[in-house]
């Protein structure tokens, strides 16, 4: 099985493009951030084995809406975005699962690897009129744990579970069909 898109490297069109985290404050509402900085590919192959995606954000690109949270959680408690400053993803499986795809990978924030697992789904594609490329929507979403990635280690204020969300537009190849 396969992609519904032809073989070949994609880039980000991270300018329509949105990685996203949510985690619970205080156990009654939730805090929804950004990574604004980030890259990555998609390597499309014959196959779901042969396909791999890679995703890498500049931590220190994180933006929650508030300045001072934003500095308290780029300091070495949280992120420690100073000495680790990426965060990356790369797949090592996906499958097809229910209407979409399982996508596992491992995920390395702030010099830890952990393998998770990401439910992702194909949107489709569409032209984009601005240049006439091809453009190819995936939707992935996951939880991960704090705890795990030693990210704000014995704050109970917040949840441990972080949602991660990669709202995606990767460009079709100018070479490919």
């Amino acid at each position: 099985m396969s992609l519904p898109i032809a073989p070949g490297t994609y880039g980000i069109d991270t300018a329509h493009s949105q990685l996203s985290f949510a985690v619970t404050h205080l156990g009654i509402s939730t805090v929804v951030g950004t990574f604004d900085r980030f890259s990555g590919a998609l390597f499309v192959g014959s196959g779901l084995a042969d396909t791999v995606i890679s995703i890498e954000a500049e931590m220190a690109s994180i933006n929650t809406g508030h300045t001072m949270r934003d500095e308290h959680v780029r300091a070495e408690g949280f992120l420690d975005t100073d000495h680790h400053p990426q965060m990356l993803f790369r797949s090592t499986a996906i499958a097809e699962a229910g209407s979409g795809y399982s996508l596992k990978g491992d995920l390395s924030i702030k010099g830890t690897t952990v393998p998770v697992t990401l439910d992702a789904s194909y949107n489709g594609a569409a032209i984009f009129p601005v240049d006439g490329s091809t453009h190819h929507g995936f939707l992935a979403t996951g939880s991960i744990s704090r705890d795990a990635f030693g990210v704000g280690t014995g704050v109970d204020i917040l949840s441990d579970d972080i949602t991660l969300t990669l709202n995606v537009q990767f460009v079709q190849p100018a070479d490919e069909g």
